[in-house]
């Protein structure tokens, strides 16, 4: 084994591998994709446009031959011969490329993984699906490790580095059961659990995550909110750090006022994507019009609208990066219009809301969308309903051989996962419920 590769193992099995790692060389620890992406962002910088149009061509013309090459599904439903691929016609050959979409792609999962890449090398995980079903995706390490690396560059000016520096979380990664204590340290990590933002602990919540002095938040909008409106609802001194790194949730302009009230100082990097990784757009505040846009990251991914027969615009996107399952003109159920820019004013089909618990307390729905796998085996879509507080529906559009077992099954885990928090009961329907765009959000609470 490579010293790198037993760092490595240290990263994953101790509380300060992240320390351990951060010795190394950045070209070592993010792999052979690291300069390359530096150097887009030093182009961009000395304005060498150039160059820098004939890179994404030629990312484009790699990730489309790999598709037609090594991964079945394009092989079967493309008529395009990869040695026609070339720099000067490369997008005209994407747009013969067929839309794709999350049914597509878990209808024929096996067939979108790349066959020259072997399963030992390659990390699984899901998607949680906020618009129901969730996607599994198989990556190797650079397909896994390029988000973090556009983030530090988007970040240069305030030196973010994930391996450094001292990093509030407060995510489902921080998850802790109820009756136990909310806080850990683990490397440069200080987590904090979202279910305890809550009046029990966030004086404890609050008074530690000061002494612990972090340089970044990392968080849901939804979640920091309720921190953040804590520090502001009872007159506590502002937190000094210098970025709050927001994902995975909807950023709404009523969090940014209460976010600059309680950190004053901090640069907001709020930023749109999704595990597929296709698209990468950071937040852009409009004060003077009270709005919040996003600026969509042309390094990271190829992007498109499609436009259905309601006359909304669908995201759409192909990334450049990705080896092992690429996404090729990935339809996101994600919607908004694309300016000449690149800028999309109004993003869509993001919502969410907070679910209260028996006792009363309010956690983001965001933070229970953590589905297992099997699930989907049995059902096409699921939302989580609120009707009434401490109440939690699980609305389920079954498959053919979903049963009344499965749905029992599926509480179980809800009640293992999320303890003592609701009452859960399951329902069935042919459809889901769908809002203004034909999306149908994962969250839905009446109450």
């Amino acid at each position: 084994m490579s010293y790198l590769s037993y760092a490595k193992k240290i990263v994953k099995q101790t509380k300060f591998g992240s320390q351990l790692m951060s010795i190394f060389p950045k070209r070592i620890t993010y792999g052979s994709l690291y300069p390359q992406i530096v150097q887009l962002y030093k182009w961009r910088e000395s304005n060498e446009n150039t160059r820098i149009e004939e890179f994404m061509r030629a990312r484009m013309v790699l990730t489309l031959n790999n598709a037609l090459k090594n991964v079945p599904w394009y092989a079967k439903n493309v008529t395009i011969d990869p040695l026609s691929i070339n720099i000067n016609n490369v997008y005209d050959k994407l747009m013969q490329f067929p839309y794709t979409d999350k049914k597509t792609v878990m209808d024929n999962w096996q067939d979108f993984q790349n066959v020259n890449i072997p399963k030992a090398k390659l990390k699984f995980g899901s998607t949680e699906g906020t618009t129901g079903q969730g996607v599994v995706i198989s990556g190797t390490f650079n397909d896994t490790i390029v988000s973090k690396i556009f983030f530090e560059q988007d970040l240069k000016t305030i030196r973010y580095d994930f391996l450094k520096s001292k990093i509030l979380r407060i995510g489902l990664d921080a998850l802790k059961k109820e009756d136990e204590y909310p806080i850990e340290i683990r490397g440069n990590r200080c987590f904090v659990s979202p279910i305890h933002l809550n009046e029990k602990w966030m004086p404890e919540i609050v008074k530690k995550t000061y002494e612990y002095h972090p340089e970044v938040i990392h968080s849901y909008p939804s979640l920091l909110y309720q921190y953040a409106s804590y520090i502001v609802d009872n007159n506590i001194e502002p937190l000094n750090v210098k970025c709050l790194f927001l994902a995975s949730d909807t950023f709404l302009y009523h969090h940014y006022l209460t976010f600059k009230k309680a950190f004053p100082d901090a640069m907001i990097y709020c930023i749109y994507g999704m595990s597929e990784r296709v698209l990468l757009g950071v937040a852009k505040i409009d004060e003077e019009h009270q709005s919040i846009g996003y600026q969509l990251n042309p390094f990271f991914g190829y992007a498109e609208n499609f436009r259905n027969a309601d006359g909304n615009y669908e995201l759409v996107g192909t990334g450049y990066w990705m080896e092992a399952m690429p996404f090729i003109r990935y339809k996101t159920n994600d919607f908004g219009k694309i300016n000449s820019t690149g800028y999309i004013e109004k993003l869509e089909g993001r919502g969410n809301s907070y679910l209260t618990t028996k006792k009363g307390y309010k956690i983001a729905g965001i933070s229970v969308l953590s589905f297992e796998d099997y699930y989907w085996d049995y059902i096409k879509s699921i939302q989580l309903i609120q009707k009434q507080h401490g109440d939690l529906i699980l609305r389920v559009v079954p498959k053919e051989n979903y049963n009344p077992e499965i749905g029992c099954r599926m509480i179980s885990d809800m009640e293992k996962t999320w303890p003592g928090l609701f009452d859960y009961s399951i329902e069935t329907a042919d459809t889901p419920i769908k809002g203004r765009s034909l999306k149908a959000n994962s969250i839905i609470v009446e109450s």
